[in-house]
């Protein structure tokens, strides 16, 4: 993580916090490359002068925008997914997937991760801060979890760290299909509580489903969280 990305570069008065706000709306409404700085500085209350005053382009406002977003959601962090340790890893994966939906639906979170599809392509320093302590940390989680279950014996003998990162990635895709129905209503079908439980259902079946086919050798090892090696006979 950069400095330049872990704090804001600039005094957040109240007058900065207004624009910043203005900004994160403009933006996730409208993209950055058609926000308008005028409509920015009017939703803050300030002058078009006083905006380029203390942001001199766009680029640079949208920068500080993510910047300070991400520190803010960092800091107020929920980690998806906590749950009781003594449950079924089964349970602990599906609470998880639960979870991870219900702080996709968050404003902040939901426009944050909007604006990340379709705009951070052009801002790679953001787009690594992102990936790392939003993505990547649920990502972690979840590959702590599936290691857990190859160790009690729950799921089979599995690459753990590709595993992870594929339902992660269908979460997203999913998460962004439920958040808006208007859109994706077809994909998911009426009933939303159904289409999530139906969802849950095919990835943690998956879990069981990984091995299949695969034939066993003595002394077969899974992967487990940050390239570690869980030795099946071991456990």
């Amino acid at each position: 993580m950069t400095e330049t990305v872990r704090s804001t570069r600039y005094p957040i008065d109240g007058r900065a916090q207004r624009i910043i706000g203005a900004a994160f709306t403009e933006f996730s409404r409208r993209g950055v490359r058609a926000a308008r700085m005028s409509v920015i500085a009017r939703r803050a209350g300030v002058s078009l002068a006083t905006l380029r005053q203390n942001f001199t382009t766009r680029d640079e406002l949208f920068r500080e925008v993510i910047r300070s977003t991400l520190v803010r959601l960092i800091q107020h962090r929920h980690v998806p997914g906590t749950s009781v340790p003594d449950q079924p890893i089964v349970s602990q994966i599906r609470h998880f997937i639960r979870q991870f939906w219900r702080t996709m639906e968050e404003p902040d979170q939901a426009a944050l991760l909007r604006l990340s599809l379709g705009e951070l392509s052009a801002f790679p320093e953001l787009a690594v801060f992102h990936t790392t302590e939003v993505i990547g940390r649920a990502v972690g989680r979840l590959e702590a979890l599936v290691a857990a279950g190859v160790r009690r014996g729950e799921f089979p003998l599995c690459d753990v760290r590709t595993v992870a990162r594929v339902i992660v990635a269908a979460l997203i895709t999913y998460g962004l299909w439920l958040a808006s129905p208007g859109t994706y209503g077809d994909l998911t079908g009426p009933n939303r509580e159904r289409a999530e439980e139906a969802a849950i259902d095919v990835l943690v079946g998956a879990l069981g489903r990984t091995a299949a086919g695969r034939s066993r050798v003595a002394g077969a090892v899974a992967q487990g969280p940050s390239g570690s090696l869980i030795d099946m006979e071991a456990t």
